[in-house]
């Protein structure tokens, strides 16, 4: 979280930029310590409308539920829809004990300050409202722990109401999620985690009327402060009087971003996608192609190819084509790594190209400085120093970028940049040390560049743009060299070979040969992406410098490891947020501090 913080310890007021403030000094009252406890029931001074019904009271429940009519005791959380009438809001519904640790506040306010708060923030994610608050209600679970806890974890999260009289918002705040189930619910004592995990969204007590939060029930609801539908992680906005999300879609009670794209069942004959006239999903009759199979994808399907290949740039020396090909050299320009070279069968194809930029020299100083890529008419540029940030056809973007109604999405994921497109073809560009461009198997036998051909053939890989076949990797680099801007292209080096002595000492374990042991710290990355060209760049990285240490930790080590564990958000299941480290990541990370620092 980047949130500035000042947090409360034994009652002090809490005020922070996600969180609205909250603790006694703003006159909050707190619930019983109590298991499954709640307020009383808390009459409301204006009145809330939830799902087109007004309410003049409401509960708040221990275990993360503000409900109306009456309250919720249930620790453990079911599935929504429930159909047994009961309303409520779930920022996240799990078995809490504030009899542990924690407390949980509440307020009902019409105090000036935060009601021009509230309106200000509800303005920038619903602009159209033109709403002015008039009443809100601010609930908030402060460092509770979980039934059962025999650790420290604690959670932190918030629900904001507020209302007009006529129009009703829902601000859902998530500080810090540590745990997601307790004991009674299955989950491990030491852990809070296991069980039935946590439910967060709202229910209406029918079956047509209600809404889930990404990862609810399920696992995934542990990284619910890393997620968000209005770009801010760790807090969820919506408009509950007639139920609406800003920035994307609702289909079946989930949440879609504007421009996703996806089958609305398994036989993958209908294809919807989220436009951002309205919002509103538009479906089509539609099934995947000839090379193409259906698969599910969280509640949806989607169509993927059924094969594709991927070529990666590490270090900006090591390239390994889309064939498998992996060779090595050494310059400053702007090349070609992939473009569309198709024979005339293959016309139907839509054009592309890849382009990144390389500068610095020596082995620690050489790295990938920009990356271009050309589809669909669109122009984008991704530079290293501006992580935040793409050029979009010359014009500074902020991320994330949906272009032509979501053919084109630009996002973060994790420590990339990932460019998809509707096509199959991705690029992602992760720090300044690694490239992987990938391309569906329609792409057959229609591709050029350092990325080579594909085709399964790794012999015709060095092929030059006039359609020549050469052996030196120096000549294949210097073909691809983007025509207006070779003459400020420094001279191509072409990398020497270590010995078969020196390959064999650095492979083994007590060098680069620790990304394959096995039983290894890296075990489980292996299952999720070949390591074989990480590996194989790791070690000549170390040959190249004579085995110095300094770049063994600092270069080799750091980036291949990094390149790697850079790979993993958008290799590993359970990732979806833009802005979420994959746990993977995160212990990949730490484990790597403490092998190489």
């Amino acid at each position: 979280m980047t949130h500035l913080q000042v947090l409360s310890l034994g009652g002090v007021a809490v005020t922070d930029t996600l969180l609205y403030p909250y603790g006694p000094k703003y006159q909050d009252r707190s619930t019983p310590k109590a298991d499954d406890g709640a307020s009383p029931q808390i009459p409301i001074s204006e009145q809330f409308y939830f799902y087109a019904k007004g309410y003049q009271s409401l509960y708040v429940n221990n275990n993360g539920v503000v409900s109306f009519d009456k309250p919720v005791s249930q620790f453990t959380p079911d599935p929504f829809p429930l159909t047994d009438g009961r309303a409520f809001v779930a920022p996240f519904w799990a078995d809490v004990d504030n009899r542990i640790t924690g407390e949980v506040y509440y307020r009902q306010s019409q105090e000036e300050q935060l009601l021009r708060r509230v309106t200000a923030d509800i303005n920038t994610y619903f602009p159209s409202e033109k709403f002015t608050a008039t009443w809100a209600f601010v609930a908030t679970w402060d460092q509770v722990a979980f039934y059962g806890s025999l650790s420290s974890k604690v959670n932190t999260f918030q629900a904001v109401l507020t209302s007009n009289g006529e129009l009703s918002f829902i601000i859902l705040n998530y500080q810090d999620i540590q745990w997601i189930s307790g004991q009674a619910s299955g989950g491990n004592a030491h852990t809070g985690l296991e069980g039935t995990p946590a439910q967060a969204g709202f229910n209406n007590g029918d079956a047509n009327n209600y809404f889930n939060i990404p990862g609810s029930w399920t696992p995934s609801i542990i990284n619910i402060s890393s997620t968000s539908n209005i770009m801010d992680p760790g807090r969820w906005v919506f408009e509950v009087d007639v139920f609406a999300v800003p920035n994307g879609c609702v289909y079946k009670a989930n949440f879609l971003p504007i421009g996703t794209i996806f089958w609305s069942e398994s036989a993958c004959e209908e294809k919807c996608q989220c436009i951002p006239e309205g919002p509103r999903v538009m479906c089509q009759a539609r099934r995947c192609s000839a090379d193409e199979i259906c698969q599910s994808a969280s509640w949806y399907h989607v169509c993927r190819p059924t094969h594709r290949a991927s070529c990666q740039v590490l270090s900006g020396r090591h390239y390994t084509t889309f064939d498998g090909q992996l060779f090595l050299f050494q310059g400053n320009c702007t090349y070609v790594l992939s473009q569309m070279c198709a024979p005339s069968h293959n016309r139907s194809l839509e054009y592309y190209q890849v382009e990144a930029g390389m500068s610095g020299r020596g082995p620690e100083a050489l790295h990938i400085e920009c990356l271009r890529m050309a589809v669909y008419g669109q122009d984008i540029a991704i530079n290293t120093n501006s992580a935040e940030h793409v050029m979009i056809n010359g014009i500074k973007t902020l991320l994330p970028v949906v272009l032509l109604g979501g053919k084109v999405r630009v996002h973060q994921s994790g420590f990339s940049t990932q460019i998809a497109t509707d096509l199959g073809l991705e690029v992602s560009f992760k720090g300044n040390q690694h490239v992987e461009v990938t391309v569906p198997a329609s792409y057959h036998d229609a591709t050029c560049g350092l990325c080579g051909t594909l085709n399964e053939n790794p012999a015709d890989d060095f092929l030059t743009p006039n359609g020549s076949l050469v052996t030196s990797a120096t000549l294949f680099a210097a073909s691809w060299q983007v025509q207006d801007i070779e003459d400020q292209c420094g001279n191509i080096q072409e990398l020497p070979a270590c010995s078969l002595t020196e390959l064999a000492l650095y492979s083994s374990p007590e060098y680069c040969g620790i990304l394959k042991e096995s039983p290894g710290p890296f075990t489980d990355c292996a299952q999720a992406l070949p390591l074989s060209s990480f590996m194989e760049s790791c070690t000549y990285d170390l040959c190249m410098s004579g085995r110095n240490q300094t770049i063994l930790n600092h270069l080799s080590r750091e980036q291949s490891l990094r390149a790697l564990l850079y790979s993993l958000p958008s290799q590993l299941p359970g990732f979806y947020s833009p802005t979420l480290l994959h746990p993977a990541v995160q212990r990949g990370l730490l484990l790597q501090q403490r092998l190489y620092s």
